[in-house]
């Protein structure tokens, strides 16, 4: 057989096996929503505003979804920085979600918050980052100059420079001149 016979032989063969107008127009399926955009491993994430480095957070595994405006952390360290640049705080959990869109943080497990001014530990931590307020709706212990305060449901500033909380005890030195009997 000649080799241009063998060619048309095999044409009518390729036309009836090749895709069809209709299977070529397919529409992808969406991603589904639970799935993240992006999955690092192993992280160092610096967060900057305008030019102004906002926190860096260093995390063993990160995902973000960028549509919500949300990230999730594990086994994360979260520093905060002030608007001169001075580090002003630093959270320690093993799970922590920033809700970029509602301008929220929220660390759990064994979670701490630490400013110069003192250090929350408690198994969870909320902090509104539109009011400055950090709430503790578990069990909490509150370490401020050498004194602990430990009860439950804490509500705070980002300082500490105010504690309002239920079931408190206390540890620490009394001075009696400081109040009066």
């Amino acid at each position: 057989m000649k080799p241009g016979c063998k060619i048309l032989l095999l044409l009518p063969l390729l036309f009836a096996l090749s895709c069809k107008q209709e299977e070529l127009n397919k529409q992808t399926p969406t991603m589904e929503r639970g799935l993240p955009d992006e999955t690092s491993l192993n992280v160092k994430l610096n967060e900057y505003k305008d030019e102004r480095l906002e926190y860096i957070i260093e995390a063993a595994k990160m995902e973000r979804y960028t549509d919500r405006r949300m990230m999730y952390a594990y086994k994360v360290t979260l520093s905060s920085y002030d608007h001169t640049g001075s580090l002003s705080s630093v959270i320690k959990a093993d799970t922590t979600i920033v809700d970029d869109a509602r301008n929220m943080i929220f660390a759990s497990g064994k979670a701490s918050y630490k400013t110069p001014d003192g250090t929350i530990s408690t198994s969870r931590i909320v902090w509104d980052r539109n009011f400055d307020e950090i709430t503790a709706p578990a069990y909490v212990e509150l370490l401020r100059s050498g004194d602990v305060l430990r009860g439950r449901n804490l509500r705070t500033d980002s300082k500490l420079s105010y504690a309002e909380m239920e079931e408190v005890t206390a540890e620490g030195i009394f001075d009696e001149k400081d109040y009066r009997w």
